[in-house]
């Protein structure tokens, strides 16, 4: 009787004969979707809003619904390319044929998420913060839950290569395009769009990465975005994180997933997150412990967030973020060649300690000037410490339990950066600009001098360190602008400049001292350092765009970049590693082309080929004391270098194009490929013609994942040929800090079952046991070679709430 009841009120005769057809069944709903040219559309999402059914039009425009009661239905077309449209057809036999014509939307610059449900897309192309036409971007969505890896590092689905100080995830280290992947140095890593590294001007390292379960998605810009985000050679990567429950009407989410796993090892991972009116909030904390792979390297980390966001008008939105991050970590120290080969568990260092305490302050405002222009203001706070203590002899040498060698760096910092994004037209052309200016200032202090003689985390430092003490005070105030013009419907062009005004100071000390094998001093020098160093920096590039008929898009740019000088360049005193008091800041350009494509909910391919330029590269060389004949390695401006590469991304759902397909599959295969060809190209440097460190020639990463109904099946192959690990090229060394780092490959499954709000998980990290290490330390964590975890076995529970 519902089907009456729905009509009551109307026409008799009407109401009638729509009651005795709603009793029919078996009906079907035939179509066929045309431009206004008569071409088929495809990719067109076809809903009948009574029931909620969806289709899709095929590749000549055809879509069907079949087993439709008979009555009267509205049907909504919807594509992107073209005007929303509906139709109102009558069932009542036992077929319908449908012929749609939709409207081409009138070419406009706008907010458009082209990422659907994918694990990898280009993303928003004008979002809130930011515009990235004329540029390389991949938006990464990584499912926390369904990762097979407890570490970020080789969860990351783009091409990158990678360090892995940990299996554990307390630390990040990735790289691409010839870029030295130590915690992501070569980044401008941000988190909800701010920064959240030590120092963005002396210090761009992070110890802080928020754990994969609280991340919504990964933003990677890269090309010219330095134009946005400051100078960077490998680009911005930008964790977005999760702010309310995953279903929008619901009220309130709990997440607990809790991890055990091989070497004693327990992590816990717990959010909220609520809706009620115009707030919204999402908070965690993540707890880990554990022995770890390796003997002496056991760890404890605790992790905190919480974000509130309050839309307070309709064209005001505020939000405030608080982070919070800490660890002990016991560092097991490096192996020689010989150590490693014969046992890559054992451990030779037992009071070495690393600690990181890292608080992040964010308050953002965002203001909806009209529906096509709006502005975007970030204020960040971070106050943080990376502290180690240790005995950072190579691992050849007896460790006599004197006293051990403090390090410590303290940071504080703070920033705004205010964007103004407006679409607008020139005689009737659509365009868009974005505009911003930063204002940044940070204070730095570093101090090595010599610790306790025990076994424990004691960071305590002596009122006047024994080796060096500097304070780096700095400040940055910057301005950009790049606009979009459409010179065409599908041909737009996103030039751009950069200015940055960077002032960074040196006061303070180091002492040198020349000790024998007895401990004699045999040479003691004290070497005060004031100095400061002032820059203008212009940054220009560009951006070109042709979109083509089959909705992919070409996109090239250009881009100039620069690097400073960082803090850790400036003096450090470790007895295998010397800096030059000279060292210069790096300068360069980069320049890709790329080609990417979308299947709807099918696939993704990006292809992108790029060319690094370093004018003067920091780097590593061999040289030898002239006083006591030790070797050391020495960084210093060693050469120019380039880098030209081919990076590979995509993602295809094959249930949705083998027989597979149905609402109970789904397989999901990633692929990441990058070859690279990076050398030094100075005539007058002793490094010429050889390889760049730290930059494989080829890096392979593979994620196949397969559900049917509550089950979960997955698996990860990384692959890394052999790289260099200093500018000298080396091919080996009797302390294991220089020499080559081999070619590896590592696999990862996991399996999973759901039953209802509980999802129980198997999973086996490196399940060959291959035996493979991606670094060679000359000071933290190691010196020497740092082993890469074995197998580990995880069992995890999940409740969702």
């Amino acid at each position: 009787m519902q089907c009456w009841r729905k009509y009551n009120g109307g026409k008799i005769l009407l109401s009638i004969l729509i009651f005795f057809s709603c009793q029919l069944k078996a009906s079907e709903i035939f179509g066929l979707v045309l431009d206004m040219n008569q071409k088929p559309v495809s990719n067109a999402t076809v809903t009948i809003i009574e029931s909620k059914q969806k289709t899709v039009s095929d590749s000549q425009g055809k879509f069907h619904f079949s087993n439709i009661e008979n009555g009267v239905f509205t049907l909504k077309f919807v594509h992107d390319d073209y005007n929303e449209t509906s139709h109102i057809v009558s069932v009542s036999k036992s077929k319908a044929e449908v012929t749609i014509y939709l409207m081409p939307k009138t070419t406009k610059l706008k907010a458009v998420d082209i990422s659907y449900d994918r694990p990898i897309g280009r993303g928003k192309e004008i979002s809130e913060d930011e515009i990235s036409l004329g540029k390389q971007k991949i938006v990464i969505k990584p499912q926390g839950e369904k990762k097979v890896s407890s570490s970020l590092t080789r969860s990351i689905d783009a091409p990158v290569n990678i360090i892995e100080y940990d299996g554990a995830g307390l630390q990040l280290g990735i790289g691409g395009r010839g870029l030295n992947p130590k915690r992501t140095a070569h980044y401008n890593t941000r988190q909800n769009g701010y920064e959240i590294s030590a120092d963005a001007l002396g210090y761009p390292e992070t110890y802080y990465t928020p754990p994969v379960e609280a991340i919504a998605e990964i933003d990677l810009l890269r090309g010219a975005a330095s134009l946005q985000y400051g100078p960077q050679f490998g680009g911005m990567i930008n964790f977005k994180l999760k702010d309310g429950p995953s279903v929008e009407d619901k009220k309130i989410e709990i997440v607990s997933n809790n991890r055990i796993g091989s070497y004693n090892q327990f992590h816990s991972f717990n959010s909220l997150a609520t809706k009620k009116n115009k707030l919204s909030t999402y908070s965690f904390y993540h707890y880990k412990i554990g022995d770890g792979w390796r003997v002496n390297s056991h760890y404890h980390s605790h992790t905190g967030f919480i974000g509130l966001k309050h839309q307070t008008t309709k064209k005001l939105r505020l939000d405030l973020q608080l982070t919070h991050h800490r660890y002990v970590s016991q560092q097991a120290g490096g192996l020689t060649d010989k150590q490693f080969y014969n046992d890559p568990q054992q451990s030779f260092r037992e009071r070495n300690w690393f600690n990181v305490d890292w608080s992040i302050a964010a308050f953002i405002a965002h203001y909806n000037i009209t529906k096509d222009s709006w502005i975007n203001s970030k204020t960040f706070l971070v106050i943080a410490s990376r502290n180690s203590v240790g005995f950072l002899e190579n691992s050849s040498r007896v460790d006599f339990n004197n006293e051990r060698l403090i390090i410590v760096g303290d940071f504080r910092n703070i920033g705004n950066e205010t964007r103004w994004i407006n679409r607008y037209k020139i005689k009737n052309k659509n365009a868009a600009l974005i505009s911003g200016l930063r204002l940044y200032k940070g204070w730095a202090e570093t101090a090595q001098a010599l610790g306790t003689a025990n076994s424990d985390a004691d960071f305590k430092l002596s009122d006047e360190p024994e080796y060096s003490q500097y304070q780096f005070p700095s400040e940055n105030v910057s301005a950009f602008v790049e606009n979009t013009i459409f010179l065409s419907k599908k041909l737009y062009l996103t030039p751009g400049y950069r200015f940055e005004y960077i002032n960074t100071e040196v006061d303070g000390y180091y002492n040198y001292y020349v000790i024998n094998n007895a401990r004699d001093t045999l040479l003691f020098s004290k070497n005060p350092n004031k100095s400061f160093r002032k820059r203008n920096i212009h940054l220009y590039g560009t951006g070109i765009t042709y979109n083509t008929s089959s909705n992919g898009k070409f996109i090239a740019n250009f881009s100039k970049n620069f690097r400073s000088v960082n803090f850790s360049d400036i003096n450090i005193a470790i007895p295998s590693f010397r800096i030059d008091p000279d060292i210069e800041d790096e300068k360069g350009f980069t320049a890709d082309l790329n080609y990417n494509k979308g299947w709807n909910k099918k696939g993704f391919i990006g292809i992108t080929g790029y060319y690094l330029y370093y004018a003067n590269r920091i780097g590593l060389i061999w040289q030898t004391d002239d006083l006591t004949f030790d070797t050391f390695q020495y960084r210093t401006n060693v050469s120019a270098s380039r880098t030209i590469g081919v990076e590979l991304t995509s993602w295809v759902d094959l249930a949705q194009i083998t027989a597979l397909n149905d609402s109970t599959q789904k397989l999901n295969l990633l692929t990441n490929v990058t070859i690279n060809n990076a050398k030094y190209t100075d005539t007058n440097s002793i490094v010429y013609g050889n390889w760049v460190e730290m930059v494989p020639a080829l890096t392979i990463k593979s994620s196949l994942t397969y559900e049917y109904k509550n089950w979960l099946i997955t698996g990860l192959v990384n692959f890394q040929t052999q790289q260099f690990a200093e500018a000298t090229n080396a091919i080996k060394s009797t302390t294991g800090l220089y020499g080559i780092i081999p070619s590896f490959y590592v696999i990862d499954t996991k399996i999973g079952y759901k039953y209802k709000k509980i999802t129980f998980q198997i999973s086996a990290n490196n399940v060959t046991d291959k035996k493979y290490f991606t670094q060679r330390a000359n000071s933290y964590p190691g010196p020497g070679i740092i082993p890469s975890e074995g197998r580990i076995y995880w069992g995890s529970v999940i409740f969702r709430l």
